[in-house]
């Protein structure tokens, strides 16, 4: 009785939850879901398959040129090399929002020049994010993530079954039962395996959405006890002749050497001290195995220090954790299964609402009559 008692408890709460945040998760996840394969989308969208060719990449400096031409407003802040058969991605700064460049990497060509705060894709983003509602859509979302994990926890415990004798029916889809029944088992059945995916996409939004989640790790990690160092450059040791290109040119063309089959994106100095930062890409762009290289843009020498970011294999404890995060919760932690893992996971949990509704209808109806 006493195990029934709680059950009644768990369902109502789970119901009330479910009828508040069902209409919003169902958005949520259903536009992660898409939102997964964000690199195939804009690989086809911004034209960025180029012809492999035997030749060495054009350098930053003309890539830097070239957009001085076709965006005189830009703001040149960096590109990213991403091998021989895809463009060279140059990131510009424009008043009010950024744009990204395509570039072929061999003749320096502007293939495909995409304001990044417009297209459908960057709205599919902003509807994961904060619902297109700014910063209140964004506390909305999060709020709507931290609840989520209690109608995943409420749904387990309901999905429980208390006889042995019922189990069986816990775990299958009875395909060839009754409407009513059928969608019974695709909410209950394909609930319970989706929360084990779930669940770390769950928390992974939360550990974004919450700063005390954060501080709690950091507390935890000895995060808060660690000094970083600023890479800085030694203006003392610009002379008269510096040629800040021809420094990020040598760099660049040194890691593509050493890096043939990484992406390499170069980062340009903005102000007298700032280093020039290389970043060595993880093939599947996993941030928790990048790598970061600062360099005197007076001297071309690489700096060393106790840096925020550096070689991944140098990173505390909480910036490789809270790193982790992000690959876990777009699912490239484990590759492309990975990445098809968490996509199924957020089809199923956007189908719940919905599961969880005509239920909801089923027994009012039943009551009614």
């Amino acid at each position: 009785m006493r195990n029934r008692s709680f059950k009644n408890i768990v369902r109502k709460v789970h119901l009330i939850l479910g009828l508040v945040i069902g209409l919003l998760f169902f958005v949520i996840a259903l536009s992660g879901a898409i939102y997964t394969w964000e690199p195939e989308f804009s690989t086809l969208l911004y034209k960025q398959r180029v012809p492999d060719q035997d030749v060495t990449f054009v350098t930053v400096s003309a890539l830097k040129a070239k957009m001085a031409e076709a965006l005189p407003e830009g703001d040149f802040r960096g590109v990213l090399f991403q091998g021989k058969d895809r463009t060279a991605n140059v990131l510009l700064y424009v008043p009010g929002t950024y744009y990204y460049a395509f570039m072929d990497p061999y003749s320096g060509e502007l293939v495909h020049l995409q304001d990044m705060k417009i297209g459908w894709l960057n709205t599919l983003k902003l509807l994961h994010r904060n619902l297109l509602l700014g910063d209140v859509g964004k506390q909305i979302v999060h709020w709507v993530t931290l609840l989520s994990l209690f109608m995943v926890i409420s749904g387990l415990v309901l999905w429980w079954p208390h006889r042995k004798s019922r189990r069986t029916y816990h775990f299958t889809i009875r395909w060839k039962a009754r409407p009513v029944q059928l969608n019974y088992d695709l909410h209950n059945v394909l609930g319970f395996y989706a929360s084990w995916v779930a669940v770390f996409s769950i928390l992974t939004g939360i550990f974004w959405g919450f700063a005390p989640f954060q501080n709690v790790l950091k507390m935890a990690t000895g995060e808060d006890e660690i000094s970083y160092e600023v890479p800085i450059s030694d203006v003392s040791k610009r002379t008269e002749n510096h040629d800040l290109t021809i420094k990020v040119d040598s760099l660049a063309n040194a890691f593509q050497q050493i890096y043939t089959n990484r992406p390499v994106r170069i980062n340009f100095p903005h102000n007298a001290t700032e280093a020039i930062r290389i970043a060595v890409v993880h093939p599947g762009h996993r941030v928790v195995q990048t790598d970061l290289y600062h360099f005197d843009q007076y001297t071309g020498q690489q700096l060393h220090g106790n840096f925020e970011g550096g070689l991944h294999n140098n990173a505390s404890a909480f910036k490789t954790l809270s790193n982790l995060v992000y690959d876990i919760h777009l699912g490239s932690i484990g590759g492309f299964l990975g990445r098809l893992l968490v996509c199924i996971t957020s089809l199923i949990l956007a189908s719940l609402p919905i599961t969880g509704f005509i239920i909801w209808l089923s027994k009012r109806k039943t009551v009614s009559k």
